[in-house]
């Protein structure tokens, strides 16, 4: 496998799980390798999956798991009769820091055996058929979960994958992943650290991209492709994230909460709000309550 393209996902300061669930038929197919673990569920669609060294075929309802690093990338086979009908591949992908959980590891040998998963997990792992269907639904679950019940129902995940001794890891190279460097992806999060630090401050596409000492089309290529994502979703989830820990934390009202997240515009914050967190500002409030009280 011929140079792996460095992948940065987009995780915020305040989480160390994040879920994406990609239903574009324009998903992104590049051999790729990042820091975080990966986990992902085949919900419907097929195609060849490059993992490691190996390709392998990848059909719905499939489970897979990669180590930190592990270089991969699934790509699509449409039919002439899926294009028809508007059928894509559709899959959920759980991204979360492996040394998040390391001091839990030492702490509780109750979990031993998600350890020794994901010591292995560097080298692939796949869980197909029946045997995967309680772990899809679980995974299919995450979407609506967040902080600790996110994380929580991760483990619970990773536990019963660890326990089920029937899936199959993909490779035996264990060095797979290891040299990989790109010092692109440093420049990556040189641009993830200055968002961190301005996203109250008015941002344009022009003012970051001059930032970095380029043009905003080689920036906007630039960043696409090491995150799946243009500048400015990336900032929005941003902008939404820093206002859920706003208003979880009690720190400042819903309305507060939008302009003090860098928003200038309350419908507008509204409308991401809700097409990110899958609910409105008001309503996330009194579901972050309830669960306090």
């Amino acid at each position: 496998m011929l140079n792996p393209i460095a992948f940065k996902v987009p995780m915020q300061n305040n989480m160390s799980v994040r879920v994406e669930e990609c239903k574009d038929k324009h998903d992104y197919d590049l051999v790729h390798f990042h820091e975080e673990c990966q986990l992902t569920c085949i919900i419907m669609g097929k195609g060849s999956l490059l993992a490691g060294t190996g390709t392998y075929e990848f059909l719905p309802g499939e489970v897979y798991l990669f180590g930190s690093n592990m270089p991969h990338g699934f790509i699509s086979h449409d039919r002439e009769d899926e294009v028809e009908s508007e059928i894509r591949p559709s899959k959920i992908s759980v991204f979360f820091k492996r040394d998040a959980f390391d001091s839990m590891f030492v702490q509780n040998p109750e979990t031993a055996e998600i350890k020794t998963l994901l010591d292995n997990a560097s080298l692939g792992y796949r869980l197909t058929g029946q045997n995967s269907v309680d772990v899809l639904s679980k995974i299919q679950n995450l979407v609506d979960l967040d902080g600790f019940d996110r994380v929580l129902g991760l483990l619970q995940i990773l536990d019963a994958i660890s326990k089920s001794k029937v899936g199959h890891y993909l490779s035996d190279e264990r060095e797979i992943g290891k040299g990989f460097v790109d010092k692109d992806i440093l420049r990556i999060n040189e641009i993830f650290a200055y968002t961190e630090s301005h996203f109250q401050e008015k941002i344009s596409l022009s003012d970051v991209a001059g930032h970095f000492k380029m043009t905003p089309p080689t920036f906007s290529r630039f960043f696409k492709s090491r995150t799946q994502k243009t500048y400015i979703q990336f900032l929005i989830e941003m902008r939404i994230s820093k206002a859920c820990e706003f208003i979880k934390k009690g720190t400042y009202n819903t309305t507060e909460s939008c302009f003090n997240s860098g928003f200038t515009n309350i419908s507008s914050f509204h409308r991401h709000f809700k097409n990110i967190v899958g609910m409105t500002p008001t309503e996330y409030k009194l579901r972050v309550s309830s669960n306090y009280n």
